[in-house]
């Protein structure tokens, strides 16, 4: 699911590709409304930020 990877920088077009996933049945649906649960708490980040020390 390329939606999840792109939540910070397409918000908006990965968002509803995710409620559309969601809608559904399966693991995909339960991975997709996690990941937007996860994005409206604020506790999401799969990719980190630039401004994290590595």
């Amino acid at each position: 699911m390329a939606a999840v990877y792109l939540l910070r920088y397409r918000t908006a077009e990965a968002k509803a590709v995710l409620l559309e996933i969601a809608k559904g049945e399966g693991l995909a649906a339960f991975e997709a409304s996690e990941a937007l649960k996860r994005w409206e708490e604020g506790t999401w980040a799969l990719d980190p930020t630039e401004d994290v020390a590595g």
